[in-house]
């Protein structure tokens, strides 16, 4: 069993399901081109023990996943068909893709039993439904299996019907993958090693502040890029240019303590005209920020002094670039930083999509114990929210 915040939660190895229609949530809401192009599969890899598992012992599978924000309407370039090719080729089996689940033919179709036969619903948010968590719709959903499994980490932070209607009208369990993300998280909230740091950055402040504030008072230090940095350095009444930050967020100061010794900004940072390719740069200060420049990288002397912190740490948690690491060039830092951390021998957890697309572009996978496919759902569970996809496993 895994643990989540103190409480046992079953996954598939405790339930043992054998000969079965059941039903997969999985959380397979990777980057498609309009062509139906994906140009990664990280989340799907992540899914395949659960699959395997449950194939191997057997049972007939339903797989349900959203794609994109499509609002409740049919949108083509959202379609999970590019998806359910892909799924094909790494379980190499037919997927057999359901356009309307609903319909007379598919109902009757997903009720017989065929041993290792694996369906695939279509963008289960084409239906207004699974986002109001309709319980009728869940009912609708619970038709086509016997048993619910969970995988999807990476949305069981949101209550639809899916995620947390579903779970409460067949037996559930947990996959394989969402107990190992829930052991990995909880590691970090409540078994850290000390020296214990945590990094936060990227281009979103929102979600990191709640960690910063938490994680000042559990952590040896927290270092800060991207827009939380830019942030909290305008708090104490630095230039940050143009920058991404929150401007809102100026009373930033009564969040939380923006001056305590634990938390740590750059030291110097790099800055750009514009945030483009072949713009230029310079290296400056941070607090000789000019107001037209845009920061987009930490500087030299910001990598050495976080690599030197970092050095003998024994947990590290990353969530975020320190950079514009869309562009090559803005992207030195952080993988300056991660390299670094190949040597270290800290129990190392990281998230959220852009972090994790540059491991990917840079094969720099392996030098984190785990990666969470979660970012907004990692950043909920590591600041101690309940998390809805979660809490109805545990009932």
């Amino acid at each position: 069993m895994a643990t989540t915040q103190g409480i046992k939660l079953m996954t598939i190895r405790d339930l043992r399901i054998r000969r079965a229609r059941v039903i997969v949530r999985v959380d397979f809401n990777e980057p498609i081109s309009g062509r139906g192009h994906l140009s990664d599969d990280f989340r799907i890899r992540a899914a395949m023990p659960t699959l395997m598992k449950l194939l191997a012992d057997g049972n007939q599978l339903v797989i349900i996943s959203h794609l994109g924000r499509p609002n409740g309407k049919k949108r083509r370039t959202m379609s999970m068909k590019p998806i359910a090719r892909r799924l094909s080729a790494l379980l190499k089996r037919r997927v057999v893709f359901i356009r309307d689940p609903f319909s007379v033919r598919s109902r009757r179709f997903l009720a017989t039993f065929e041993e290792g036969r694996v369906c695939m619903l279509e963008n289960i948010r084409f239906w207004q439904e699974e986002e109001k968590n309709n319980l009728q719709f869940a009912e609708k959903l619970s038709r086509f299996g016997k048993y619910y499994v969970n995988d999807a980490f990476g949305a069981s932070h949101r209550a639809h019907a899916s995620i947390a209607g579903i779970s409460r009208l067949l037996p559930s369990c947990a996959g394989l993958l969402l107990a190992r993300e829930v052991r990995a998280l909880d590691r970090m909230c409540h078994h850290q090693r000390h020296p214990f740091f945590v990094i936060l950055a990227g281009g979103k402040a929102s979600g990191k502040i709640e960690l910063a504030k938490k994680f000042i008072h559990e952590a040896d230090g927290v270092l800060l890029g991207g827009a939380i940095a830019n942030s909290v350095l305008m708090s104490r009444g630095f230039e940050i240019g143009r920058s991404v930050a929150y401007h809102e967020m100026k009373n930033m100061k009564k969040m939380f303590n923006v001056s305590s010794q634990k938390l740590y900004t750059p030291l110097d940072v790099i800055v750009s005209p514009r945030i483009a390719q072949g713009a230029g740069s310079a290296i400056k200060l941070y607090s000789g920020v000019a107001a037209h420049d845009y920061i987009v990288d930490v500087g030299p002397a910001t990598r050495r002094f976080f690599i030197k912190m970092l050095k003998n740490a024994r947990t590290i948690l990353w969530n975020g670039p320190l950079g514009v690491v869309e562009i090559p060039e803005f992207s030195a830092g952080t993988l300056a930083i991660i390299n670094a951390l190949k040597r270290s021998k800290a129990y190392k957890v990281t998230g959220g999509g852009d972090t994790v697309a540059l491991l990917q572009k840079h094969r720099l996978v392996g030098v984190f114990d785990h990666v969470s496919t979660g970012g907004g759902a990692m950043l909920e569970y590591l600041a101690g929210k309940k998390m809805p996809g979660i809490e109805a496993l545990r009932k």
